[in-house]
């Protein structure tokens, strides 16, 4: 995350760099927004009958399922540091896969913005941003990392199957391993995305897996993100793991609609509320 020197463009599951100032610094980087993310898709929920799936408003938290395994609401290990050259990093070798040394860490509710937890401090912002403007520059004095662990293990009936971990929603630039290796990167503070993780539990160690998560406060989205609201920061809402068949599975969906001949109900000329 902060260790190379040089940019590189690459496929998909690789880091994508930027030699800024000696750092790795792509959440200054407005050319990369994500890496080895899943495509961005409508709501999902893995619904255990066809018959749940129907019966069930589309408001309602889904039931239970043997695929879905929730790790939040939860306590995780929490470190907050107050410039970008002081985030823990990764050791090297064996003790990678294991993920940080947490020993010394505080404890966070998860989800939570860190500054309602009683880290850091919120800042409140209407026309002036928080940092010097020099897009997409942001500095990495005063800028936060905070960044959290947790561990898991899998289901066996989830063997031979995709396992995908989602976030709900993270404010920052956020960077995530599991069992040490990288599995992604994201911005987009208030949508949800997915990694693919299937490999990395497979070659993480029997049984349980350590799912580590750092995220930078400002990035170049802040500049996108920012005007007349609070800055708060972290993972705000909910983590899941989730389970699919390999050979076929709903990935998306989408409705199309029509024009009605003669307009629609409210006796104008179009087709109502309609979209595509």
């Amino acid at each position: 995350f902060f260790s190379s020197s040089f940019r590189r463009r690459s496929t998909r599951g690789a880091s994508l760099l930027v030699k800024m100032s000696g750092k790795s610094r792509r959440w200054c980087d407005e050319t990369v927004v994500s890496s080895s993310r899943e495509p961005m898709h409508a709501p999902l929920h893995c619904w255990e009958t066809a018959a749940q799936a129907l019966g069930s408003p589309l408001t309602l938290r889904p039931p239970t399922s043997r695929w879905v395994m929730r790790l939040t609401p939860a306590e995780w290990a929490f470190s907050l540091v107050e410039h970008v050259h002081e985030a823990p990093r990764l050791p090297d070798g064996a003790a990678r896969a294991r993920g940080f040394d947490a020993a010394d860490w505080s404890a966070i509710r998860v989800p939570c913005s860190w500054e309602t937890a009683g880290f850091g401090r919120p800042i409140y912002t209407n026309t002036v941003y928080p940092f010097p403007v020099d897009p997409p520059n942001v500095p990495a004095e005063g800028n936060a990392v905070g960044t959290y662990q947790t561990s898991f293990s899998l289901p066996g009936a989830w063997a031979g199957r995709r396992t995908l971990l989602r976030f709900d929603g993270v404010d920052g630039a956020v960077t995530v391993w599991l069992n040490g290796r990288e599995v992604g990167y994201s911005q987009d503070g208030k949508l949800p995305f997915e990694f693919d993780v299937t490999d990395a539990c497979a070659a993480g160690e029997a049984g349980r897996h350590t799912l580590s998560v750092q995220v930078v406060r400002f990035s170049d989205a802040s500049y996108l993100e920012d005007q007349d609201q609070w800055w708060l920061s972290g993972i705000h809402r909910d983590v899941v793991v989730y389970s699919k068949p390999r050979a076929a599975a709903i990935a998306d969906f989408y409705a199309t609609t029509s024009l009605v001949e003669g307009g629609g109900g409210d006796g104008g000329s179009g087709g109502g509320d309609g979209g595509s």
